[in-house]
């Protein structure tokens, strides 16, 4: 028997409901686990989101979500939660006839079907957890699954009945553009000051540089004899064939995290990552000295700039084919430190 109809179940084996309830409501039936989950998609930004159903012919199981869970970005398990019903509500009705989503949607509702029967969960503890799903060349698309813990249900005559297991709700799914594809590409990078550098490089003569948000990366690949100590004249900078994949930009479906790109570590089974690497394209290294300190010891700061910049998302499968973004003219990639004296 599925959760939800467990949960009714339950109610009716403990006395909260009678068997002629029970038969009248057909609760032993109910059973939206393989319903998904539906919006009236008015929210120009979906993770904005509140209210949500889910239907099965002549039954709905209604949710009122409080606003500010949704966000774009991976979550922590059991970091995004909600009480019900002070905060989220969860709404069990019975029409009379088949309901479809005009009724919820609809500035003026329907008069038919009209509500049999109606229950309000009068406890629980709703959770969120969000991770990416998908991407393509553009977006990514976060699931958030809602599940609720502890369901308490009260009838009229103020009996209780709690349910203590877990069940889900389902999934909501909302997307956002990527890093690649903003309109400054890579812009929310500039926010990280400094690059990671890996302590196990690619080859003898390479080192590699990355920056985490969340659940993505960006790592780039340079040589050491790029990054000398030693200013750049004005308008010649250093320069770097890209097209080998020296830029990588890489989305997971959990946290981020440099060992992914800095090691050999074997991924969990369940980790999935996406791949957008560097087909095309020019880094181009610009090297500013600064004033010795009191010990002589001096700062070179290495600007990086790719121009013409393509990166390819690498399918993923043997049938998978790769796709190719459109080119981006000039992006800032951030600067690396170096010290000398």
């Amino acid at each position: 028997m599925a959760d939800n109809a467990r949960i009714f179940k339950l109610a009716f084996e403990e006395g909260y409901i009678t068997k002629g309830q029970l038969d009248s409501i057909n609760f032993e039936q109910v059973d939206f686990d393989s319903v998904s989950i539906t919006t009236c998609g008015d929210e120009d930004d979906a993770t904005e989101t509140t209210f949500f159903f889910k239907i099965d012919q002549d039954e709905a199981l209604i949710l009122n979500l409080a606003g500010g869970l949704l966000a774009n970005e991976t979550s922590e398990p059991g970091t995004i939660s909600s009480a019900i019903p002070s905060a989220s509500e969860l709404i069990y009705r019975l029409f009379t006839d088949d309901v479809t989503q005009d009724y919820f949607c609809d500035v003026v509702p329907p008069l038919e079907p009209m509500v049999m029967e109606e229950n309000t969960a009068t406890g629980g503890t709703l959770n969120i957890e969000t991770k990416v799903r998908s991407v393509t060349k553009d977006v990514k698309n976060y699931g958030h699954t809602i599940s609720i813990t502890g369901l308490a249900l009260t009838n009229d005559q103020n009996e209780s009945i709690t349910d203590t297991s877990t069940f889900e709700y389902g999934t909501f799914t909302t997307s956002t553009v990527n890093s690649a594809r903003l309109e400054e590409p890579f812009s929310n990078y500039s926010e990280i000051d400094n690059y990671t550098e890996c302590l196990e490089n690619p080859t003898d003569s390479t080192i590699r540089l990355v920056k985490v948000i969340n659940d993505e990366l960006i790592a780039l690949d340079i040589p050491f004899d790029s990054l000398a100590n030693m200013a750049t004249q004005e308008e010649l900078p250093r320069k770097i064939d890209v097209s080998t994949g020296l830029l990588k930009y890489v989305v997971t479906n959990t946290f981020s995290s440099s060992d992914m790109v800095c090691t050999d570590i074997e991924l969990a089974e369940d980790i999935q990552n996406w791949y957008y690497d560097s087909t095309y394209g020019t880094l181009k290294i610009e090297t500013l000295e600064g004033e010795p300190d009191e010990s002589g010891n001096i700062t070179y700061t290495h600007n990086f700039i790719i121009d013409s910049l393509i990166l390819t998302l690498r399918g993923i499968g043997e049938d998978a084919n790769d796709v190719q973004l459109p080119i981006i003219n000039s992006v800032e990639m951030g600067s690396y430190t170096t010290f000398g004296n």
